[in-house]
C-alpha cells in the first residue's frame, strides 16, 4: 500500500507510467492507498512537491481531469514517441491553437509564469489549451505561487528548460522506436497506446 511520498515515487519508478485516480487503462496509485474516494485529498501535494523536486513527471498527458505520473526514467521515450515537439510546426500543422502558442511564446519570452498572469484572450477557457502544451511536452508546472487559499496556484514553464535531460535523451531515440518500446511496456497494441496518447503519424 502507498500511504507515503516515497512509496508513492517506488511504485511510480515500478510501473513507469500510471494514473493518479482510478478510471483509466493504466495503474493508478489511488488503488494503492488505503484512503479510496479520499485519496485526492490525502495525497494533493504530492503531485506538486515530487514534480517539482524532479522526482518523478506529472502532467495531464491522457486529457483534461486525467493526471498521469511518469518516472524519470521512461519519461524520454515518452517525449520521443510524441514525435514533434516544436510548437511552430505543431501549430502550422493545426496541431496547437492559436491562444496555446502564444501562452508558449509568453512563457518562452518571459520565464515561469504564474497561471493568472498568462495573456489569455476574453472569454477563453484555460484549461484546454494548457492540457494541449502539457501533451506536446512544451510546458509544465515548475513552482508554486503559494501553498494556502487564495495563494495557492502554479508557475508554469517551459518542459526542455525543466527537464534538459530527459530531453536531451529523447533526442537519441527514434520515434518509431519510442513507440514501439512504449506499447510494450504498457502491454497495449501500438495503435491502442498511440490513441490515448494522442500520436500523430511520422513523416
Amino acid at each position: 500500500m502507498i500511504s507515503t511520498q516515497e512509496e508513492c515515487v517506488d511504485f511510480v519508478n515500478t510501473v513507469g507510467l500510471c494514473a493518479w485516480s482510478a478510471g483509466t487503462p493504466l495503474p493508478s496509485v489511488a488503488e494503492q492507498t488505503p484512503w479510496g474516494d479520499q485519496t485526492m485529498l490525502h495525497t494533493w501535494f504530492w503531485k506538486d512537491d515530487l514534480h517539482i523536486a524532479k522526482r518523478l513527471y506529472y502532467g495531464q498527458l491522457w486529457g483534461a481531469g486525467t493526471p498521469i505520473f511518469v518516472s524519470l526514467r521512461l519519461l524520454p521515450t515518452l517525449i520521443a514517441a510524441q514525435g514533434d515537439c516544436d510548437p511552430r510546426d505543431l501549430y502550422e500543422k493545426n496541431r496547437l491553437t492559436r491562444v496555446a502558442l502564444s501562452l508558449y511564446e509568453h512563457i518562452e519570452r518571459h520565464g515561469p509564469t504564474p497561471k493568472k498572469e498568462l495573456p489569455y484572450p476574453p472569454h477563453t477557457s484555460q484549461t484546454p489549451p494548457l492540457v494541449q502544451l502539457q501533451q506536446h511536452f512544451l510546458i509544465t508546472k515548475v513552482g508554486l505561487t503559494g501553498r494556502t487559499r487564495g495563494t495557492y496556484g502554479y508557475l508554469w514553464g517551459t518542459c526542455e528548460s525543466f527537464f534538459p535531460e530527459a530531453f536531451k535523451a529523447a533526442s537519441k531515440l527514434a520515434v518509431s522506436d519510442a513507440r514501439q518500446a512504449l506499447a510494450a511496456h504498457l502491454g497495449m497494441p501500438e495503435a491502442r497506446a498511440g490513441k490515448l496518447l494522442r500520436w500523430q503519424a511520422v513523416g
